[in-house]
């Protein structure tokens, strides 16, 4: 992981003209109401890195929000759809566009059901595994040959309650330790920039915590 990450003078919906730039894109249900749930973990880790930048989002369209930055002395995009969970392919599809991006450039950052609380998982390209936001994006951009790292938000007890589940707050103890695995997330993501998927993948997939 490079030492510093810059902030730099880029504005927020800035397009550098520089072949070597990512967008890192989280995912979540945007408003009040769903701030804090499950689902929205690829917000919190959107969020978490832009404060380590001492950056803010800005409007882009109407259908994504944007800042650009340097990490580790290349740009980044990070992004945020406003539209909810199962629209997101349209403001992905927006996104790279807008960044004039080829899509093995982009990396969208969720949650993850199927994998225990604090997990992350960083692969190249997969299928949407029944997560409604990567099966909107998929549609939209028409393959499945983009990076993604999972946040494992922990396997719910009764499947028949899952939308619900999603939908909650973290518990008081997950709460608690979230920030340390959002750090850890944003530190997988700058290797990424730095050293590329596989370095990123092999130092930090897996459990953010140990017995």
């Amino acid at each position: 992981m490079c030492q510093h990450a810059d902030s730099g003078s880029l504005r927020p919906a800035e397009r550098p003209d520089d072949p070597s730039m990512h967008a890192f894109i989280g995912l979540g249900n945007p408003g009040v109401r769903y701030a804090d749930t499950r689902h929205n973990a690829g917000f919190d880790v959107i969020d978490t890195w832009l404060r380590r930048l001492g950056l803010e989002l800005a409007p882009v369209s109407e259908r994504f929000h944007g800042a650009v930055a340097k990490i580790c002395g290349l740009p980044v995009a990070l992004v945020k759809p406003v539209t909810f969970m199962n629209r997101s392919g349209y403001a992905v599809r927006e996104a790279v566009g807008h960044y004039e991006l080829d899509v093995d450039r982009i990396v969208v950052v969720c949650d993850d059901v199927n994998l225990p609380f604090g997990t992350l998982r960083l692969r190249a390209k997969g299928s949407h595994g029944g997560h409604r936001g990567l099966e909107s994006i998929i549609e939209a951009l028409g393959t499945e040959a983009f990076a993604r790292q999972r946040i494992g938000i922990d396997v719910p007890r009764d499947a028949d309650t899952l939308v619900d589940y999603v939908l909650e707050v973290f518990t008081k103890e997950e709460a608690t330790d979230l920030p340390i695995v959002l750090d850890r997330a944003c530190d997988q993501l700058e290797v990424f920039v730095s050293e590329g998927c596989g370095e990123a993948a092999n130092r930090y997939n897996g459990p953010s915590f140990t017995d």
